[in-house]
């Protein structure tokens, strides 16, 4: 699922190696609500936020085409979504927490099912780089750092100005 969400989103903007920038992308693909990517990413002394955010419930379409024996889900090459962004100061508490975490003690614990809350995230501070993933992370005591962090990010998420309004019965935007 992260791969094909990743497909159809706004493409990272890594930062150059050694650059000291750093970029955090969370995926959030929760079983019911609206399937979302974060992108941060320092320049400077600014924090520039992306999100995609699917108009339309991808998770349907990806359970039809693996159940249709199509794991590559080649005819979904296009995808209603939304992509919002801004720059920041550093002084925004909510992308500097993000961006301070210490991502390599996040344990993985992602389920094999489609069904269920599935989270991913990769980090990189220009030098070194992380790549977790976790499913139902609330319901575990041991991914608090999960839950934190997925938290962190709904209330981020409202920063950038939305051109179109999530319409939760799938039907489109509004």
């Amino acid at each position: 699922m992260e791969r094909h969400a990743s497909r159809l989103s706004a493409s990272m903007d890594l930062p150059p190696p050694n650059s000291g920038r750093t970029f955090l992308r969370l995926i959030r693909l929760p079983e019911k609500g609206r399937e979302t990517i974060l992108d941060l990413t320092t320049y400077g002394q600014k924090f520039e936020l992306l999100v995609t955010r699917f108009l339309k419930p991808l998770r349907e379409v990806m359970a039809e085409g693996f159940q249709a024996g199509d794991d590559n889900l080649s005819g979904v090459i296009s995808w209603p979504i939304e992509i919002s962004s801004m720059r920041m100061d550093f002084d925004d508490s909510l992308a500097f927490a993000l961006q301070t975490e210490n991502y390599e003690m996040f344990e993985d614990g992602l389920a094999e099912s489609i069904d269920g809350d599935h989270y991913f995230l990769f980090f990189t501070d220009s030098n070194e780089f992380v790549c977790k993933a976790v499913s139902n992370p609330t319901r575990n005591p041991r991914y608090e750092n999960w839950t934190r962090v997925i938290n962190r990010s709904y209330g981020l998420e409202l920063n950038p100005p939305r051109r179109l309004v999530y319409d939760a019965v799938g039907e489109g935007a509004l």
